[in-house]
């Protein structure tokens, strides 16, 4: 398995791991090759689902860029600003890949919307927690800045798509940012598990409405 594929299940076991779900199988074997991706809808790193009534089909597409990026700068050796965007990128899609499966499991539908805010604080959590792994328990300065205020989307979206990411980015932005001081930076990490355990087995509304008491 090379770099990306050990790290795509590394980032899937973490996720499980603080999020107390059942393990799933790894998300390399739901790999789609770059060579056969482009048969499918949509360009760069993206998860696919298919629905057949009740049935459920996921793939996940890793770009060639963003691969690399990972194969040269391992973030697990060191995450700085030169691998972060693609590692935010591959989390992201390890996140959509395990959260899908946990509502599957669970019997309930997910939203887009639903799906992007989870990944965007999937991202945020991932991102410290490798950071602070590397920096004796340091915060990422700039964490939040760098994932929801200076991302870049990719060209050619619709302008619903635009809208979501950026609602997306600006919830998540909101709700990291009270984790982080209220979890975080204090080193409350058991307090900090049990919230974003809570909110990660919310719905759309719920999820939306806690943000919004804050």
């Amino acid at each position: 398995m090379t770099l990306p594929g050990h790290l795509l299940v590394d980032v899937q076991r973490r996720l499980e791991a603080f999020y107390a779900l059942e393990p799933h199988a790894p998300v390399t074997d739901f790999v789609i090759p770059q060579e056969e991706a482009e048969q499918y809808p949509g360009g760069g790193s993206r998860t696919l689902i298919k629905e057949d009534g009740d049935e459920i089909s996921v793939g996940v597409v890793l770009d060639e860029a963003t691969a690399r990026g990972l194969r040269e700068r391992d973030p697990r050796v060191r995450l700085d600003g030169s691998n972060l965007g693609p590692f935010a990128t591959l989390t992201e899609e390890v996140s959509h890949f395990v959260y899908l499966l946990f509502c599957a499991q669970a019997q309930r539908s997910v939203t887009q919307l639903e799906l992007e805010l989870q990944a965007e604080v999937d991202k945020y959590l991932t991102a410290a927690t490798f950071f602070a792994l590397q920096h004796e328990g340091a915060l990422a300065p700039g964490l939040r800045q760098a994932l929801f205020r200076r991302y870049r989307l990719v060209d050619g979206l619709t302008p619903e798509r635009v809208e979501r990411y950026r609602a997306a980015s600006e919830l998540a932005d909101r709700y990291c940012g009270w984790l982080e001081a209220a979890f975080v930076r204090p080193g409350r990490h058991a307090d900090l598990a049990r919230e974003a355990r809570r909110f990660y087995r919310l719905g759309q509304r719920e999820k939306l409405a806690r943000i919004a008491r804050m």
